[in-house]
């Protein structure tokens, strides 16, 4: 075979592996999922926020919109606060729509947009990493067909179609090219990456410190376990580097059948495991629900074969979802044709407009129609203003520590075995973790008796970009055993100690 026709069947391989990958026609059961997930996910954040959507995004509060930061004043419009209390509500009725299939794609589109809006006009709580995420998975769930089945919309249109069938016709369900959900499985993959390239430039986190830090607080929500894993912080150092590490495999592993199922199952307990350890409860929902795009039709079909035969052999199972079924038929409209769907749907926007600006208005949350008048402004006590106004604050110096640990092996930078009993002559390793941020500082490190004399003294400088400084110390093996402490100074104070305790150094008996 000559050389350009080498050429020539490779470029067609290439673009026939291209369209396959784009164009193919499957089933869209995986952003059908989505599409049911992700709005609900985010309806539940609009409820939270919308009692105070007056004060958060219109001209009547105090909006801090994305755009000031960059000095792109007035780069959208700020709204009257009647105006936002009545959209923010329909935003909500938007993503109900949307997660149940109802004129899926306007639906789609609107909750994309006033989405977007809303977290432009609040940088400080609105626009965080999740709402970034959702709002393109939104923007592509809206140009893809995602609503075709498992949805108001397909109801209704089979519905009509099965009244002009024959009763021998096999319904079979419908088929689009997959592009929309390929660009959702980039972005994401695209996501982890970068997330990875991050953190390998992000000072403290491999060595697990910022992970640490932030376990310790309850900057996002209340977790039950962070704390407790601040305990083994080589722990934390070791979870850094497989997060790390799993998200750059998973771009190259989520194509596959197994590498799919690993790389999904390990996202989905990191994620929630963020939930238990750092207190994340939105952004780990939003990432879990996209994760279904992976989905494709084979898979689909895998799994309802296997819940198939779970429910054949399984009689509650039957029992329970035939139940189920009656309910549904219960509840279902008989009567709505396919042409009242618009109407009906443009009827609960206007509803939930106008039920929504009453029932702020009746509210009255900010006192406007109080019959003892509007509320006044109060003169602040003067010591709070004297507060407030006098001098900045020095930072003590032992809120620059954090704790002292001692023990006597070392890995990744912690030490790795914690205790208070030592032997005589047994190198002892002291390590004092720094609260950031501190200046260059030059730490003392005492090892003292019960009494308070010092037996051995040492000490570094622990520059602004540590966090931590380890000290080694060698009691002589004629110490008396007994109670020792290990005083840790900054500035001639001492600011942390350490009770040890020294054991005897027992010498090999002779046969």
């Amino acid at each position: 075979m000559d050389a350009p026709e080498v050429i020539s069947t490779a470029n067609h391989s290439f673009r026939d592996r291209f369209q396959n990958f784009f164009f193919a026609k499957e089933v869209p059961y995986g952003l059908a999922i989505v599409r049911m997930l992700l709005p609900m996910i985010l309806l539940g954040t609009v409820c939270t926020r919308w009692s105070y959507s007056r004060e958060l995004f219109s001209a009547d509060g105090a909006p801090a919109p994305l755009a000031d930061i960059f000095q792109y004043y007035n780069y959208l419009p700020i709204l009257p606060g009647t105006v936002v209390v009545g959209l923010f509500a329909v935003l909500g009725f938007f993503l109900f729509c949307s997660s149940i299939g109802w004129m899926t794609r306007f639906s789609l589109i609107a909750s994309t947009i006033l989405y977007t809006y809303f977290c432009f006009m609040d940088c400080i709580s609105m626009a965080t990493k999740y709402s970034v995420i959702a709002t393109h998975a939104l923007f592509l769930l809206s140009l893809s067909h995602c609503g075709a089945i498992w949805s108001v919309d397909s109801w209704l249109k089979n519905r009509k179609q099965k009244q002009s069938w024959p009763q021998y016709t096999k319904y079979e369900l419908p088929q689009f090219e997959v592009w929309p959900q390929r660009l959702m499985q980039i972005l994401i993959c695209l996501v982890y990456f970068g997330a990875a390239i991050t953190k390998m430039h992000t000072p403290g986190y491999l060595e697990g410190d910022q992970i640490s830090y932030w376990a310790m607080s309850r900057y996002n929500n209340p977790h039950p376990v962070g704390e407790l894993m601040t305990l083994y912080p080589i722990l934390l150092s070791v979870m850094s580097y497989i997060a790390m590490i799993w998200e750059i495999a998973f771009v190259f592993v989520v194509w596959r059948k197994w590498g799919r199922i690993i790389g999904i199952a390990m996202g989905t307990a990191f994620h929630i495991g963020t939930t238990f350890s750092l207190g994340l409860y939105i952004f780990p929902m939003v990432s879990i629900s996209i994760y279904f795009c992976f989905l494709n039709t084979g898979d689909v079909q895998w799994i309802s074969a296997r819940f198939r035969r779970l429910y054949r052999k399984g009689g509650w199972v039957y029992q329970l979802s035939a139940e189920f079924r009656q309910l549904v038929e219960r509840f279902r409209p008989q009567s709505l044709a396919v042409w009242k769907s618009p109407a009906a749907w443009a009827t609960g926007i206007s509803a939930v407009l106008v039920l929504s600006i009453y029932v702020e208005h009746q509210q009255d949350l900010y006192g406007l129609r109080r019959a003892e008048g509007k509320m006044t402004l109060h003169e602040v006590d003067p010591e709070l203003v004297a507060q407030v106004m006098g001098p900045e604050q020095i930072m003590r110096v032992k809120d620059k520590f954090l704790s002292v640990d001692v023990g006597t092996q070392l890995a990744g930078g912690w030490i790795i075995d914690r205790k208070q009993e030592f032997k005589a002559g047994e190198m002892i390793l002291v390590q004092c973790a720094l609260n950031p941020p501190h200046e260059d500082i030059w730490i003392d490190c005492h090892f003292c008796e019960e009494n308070g004399r010092i037996v051995q003294r040492t000490g570094q400088i622990a520059p602004r970009e540590n966090m931590r400084a380890t000290f080694q110390i060698y009691p002589s093996e004629i110490l008396e055993p007994g109670n020792y402490y290990v005083s840790i100074k900054s500035k001639g104070k001492e600011v942390l100690r350490r009770s040890i305790t020294l054991l005897p150094k027992l010498s090999p008996v002779a046969n």
